[in-house]
């Protein structure tokens, strides 16, 4: 912490002495000044005492990233360390007092569990205040997965799905944004780094141009896997088998290189592959609620994600369902009806693959 209260008052760790006792602004607990040359001046409970704010263990990262983050968002408006909320029994790392309302700071340099990540993000909810998620070193090494995406990425004007990480030795903050997955599941997207909070708040618009997808190299890779007993695939294949087609013989105009939010799992191509197989079985007519059903059974196939702490899945699932049939009307596979699509023609499945 490097808050503490005094008679009453609020003292900064910095303008602490050791002679005088200090307590916990959430608990009212006694808290031990630390002072060192390593890490900057900061306030710990006592061992074995119980807070229920919680918190992690004040490293030499958190405790000045704390610092550098209340400087580097301060023209948003007066800023603070560690507010603690006894309504929600958090205590937000930074406030910012921005009008017309607060917004919370949290520095995450330790593991979280998406739990905890989630319940604290449903606090600051439950008072309608907006919380920021920043990012430590630890996680800035990580490569780009799901684990980071699920617990801590969310959608900002010209930034698109982002992650926040704070450096603390370069002072800056850095931006993962733009993130996607191309049509086989890689996971996409830029970094770019932000010196002052204009810059973040200017945005990186980006435009993704997805590369053509090579059908034959994807068949030969998907025929290896299958081979070799792969377990992802054989839920797909096993559904395909059922309808007397196999996954490696997907017809061409299922196919489509278009880049998604990342929640596809193995992605969007072969979750194309389920729904159009689906689809063409189940004509002639086929219903905007047979669609919508379709579209989350091969979400939870190819290993694809319905929820995150601050996002959903339901805007990418309906747009992914909007381009497929865009597709197979504009080549004529489908005729809208009035209850829904009416298929003319089915897809040619690869004989010789």
């Amino acid at each position: 912490m490097l808050m503490a209260e005094y008679q009453h008052h609020l003292i900064d760790a910095r303008n602490a002495t050791r002679q005088v006792t200090y307590r916990c602004p959430a608990c009212h607990e006694v808290v031990c000044l630390h002072r060192g040359h390593q890490v900057a001046p900061y306030f710990a409970h006592r061992p074995q005492t119980t807070c229920w704010s919680g918190g992690e263990g004040e490293t030499a990262e958190h405790v000045t990233g704390k610092r550098q983050l209340a400087l580097f968002f301060r023209p948003w408006g007066p800023t603070s360390f560690e507010r603690v909320l006894p309504t929600i029994q958090q205590r937000a790392d930074v406030w910012v007092a921005r009008t017309p309302r607060p917004v919370a700071l949290e520095f995450q340099c330790s593991p979280l569990a998406v739990e905890q990540v989630a319940a604290r993000t449903a606090g600051y909810r439950q008072l309608g205040i907006p919380v920021i998620w920043l990012l430590g070193r630890r996680y800035a090494r990580q490569r780009l997965n799901w684990r980071l995406i699920e617990r801590y990425a969310r959608w900002l004007p010209r930034w698109g799905l982002c992650l926040l990480f704070w450096d603390v030795a370069d002072q800056c903050l850095r931006v993962k944004h733009h993130l996607q997955q191309d049509a086989l599941g890689q996971y996409l997207g830029w970094v770019s780094r932000v010196p002052t909070l204009r810059a973040f708040l200017a945005g990186q618009p980006r435009t993704f141009h997805p590369r053509p997808l090579n059908l034959a190299r994807v068949r030969h890779n998907w025929s290896l896997a299958l081979l070799r007993g792969a377990a992802p695939l054989r839920p797909i294949q096993e559904q395909l088998y059922g309808l007397h087609h196999h996954l490696i013989q997907f017809p061409a105009v299922l196919a489509s290189n278009q880049a998604t939010p990342p929640i596809f799992g193995r992605g969007v191509l072969l979750w194309r592959i389920l729904v159009g197989a689906w689809l063409f079985a189940a004509g002639p007519l086929v219903t905007p609620a047979q669609l919508q059903r379709w579209g989350w059974q091969a979400l939870q196939l190819v290993g694809g994600q319905a929820t995150a702490v601050q996002f959903s899945a339901r805007p990418a699932v309906a747009l992914a369902l909007h381009a497929l049939l865009t597709d197979l009307e504009r080549t004529g596979y489908l005729r809208r009806d009035t209850g829904g699509w009416v298929v003319q023609q089915q897809p040619q499945w690869v004989t010789d693959s």
